[in-house]
């Protein structure tokens, strides 16, 4: 199915795969959700290595501390192996019924629409800008639930490179479905600056 972008603000869009849906979408990009919304300035803010991106240094979590259960992190090698989840929130643990730290960052599940999603991690680490997407996971039985995510590219000072995701789910769903039910796509999605 063709892409279909829903867009309220002026960041450029990028590809992806849309459902249909009658639910109103949420203007995308700088109007993130709250809990959202202090990750972006944090991550401009923070110095750069090299001039580029922020480089990545274990004191950050300490700022991330409220995001903690809603965090991943992907770790791209300087060796061009593949990427690979660093960390797996409790909280997205708890929603997808599995712990994917360790995991190959597009073959850590078999979810219809996973390797898209994942495909994003890489086009924040190869562009170096954040990304935001809006997300929607179709379960089993009819039901579905939507999250944003705000991908941030970090340098690393081993010469890797990662790119942490925060999630916020639009509301929480008790687990009861096998994570490779779930079907996955990208309503919205949007390079920011």
């Amino acid at each position: 199915m063709p892409a279909t972008f829903h867009h309220g603000g002026s960041s450029p869009m990028i590809s992806g795969t849309a459902n249909r849906s009658d639910d109103p979408m949420p203007p995308p990009a700088e109007s993130a959700p709250a809990l959202l919304q202090p990750l972006l300035p944090w991550w401009r803010a923070l110095p750069r290595a090299e001039g580029t991106l922020p480089l990545w240094t274990g004191e950050l979590v300490f700022d991330l501390k409220p995001w903690l259960g809603h965090l991943l992190m992907a770790r791209f090698p300087r060796d061009g192996s593949g990427a690979h989840y660093t960390l797996y929130g409790s909280g997205l643990v708890e929603f997808t019924g599995r712990d994917l730290t360790g995991r190959g960052l597009r073959d850590a599940s078999k979810s219809p629409g996973f390797k898209l999603t994942a495909d994003s991690y890489v086009t924040a680490r190869q562009t170096g800008r954040a990304h935001w997407s809006r997300v929607r996971v179709d379960l089993p039985g009819g039901d579905n639930v939507r999250y944003d995510r705000l991908l941030l590219p970090f340098a690393c000072a081993d010469g890797d490179a990662r790119v942490l995701g925060a999630i916020r789910f639009d509301r929480h769903l008790p687990r009861h479905w096998d994570a490779d039910d779930m079907r996955l796509s990208i309503e919205q999605e949007a390079l920011l600056g």
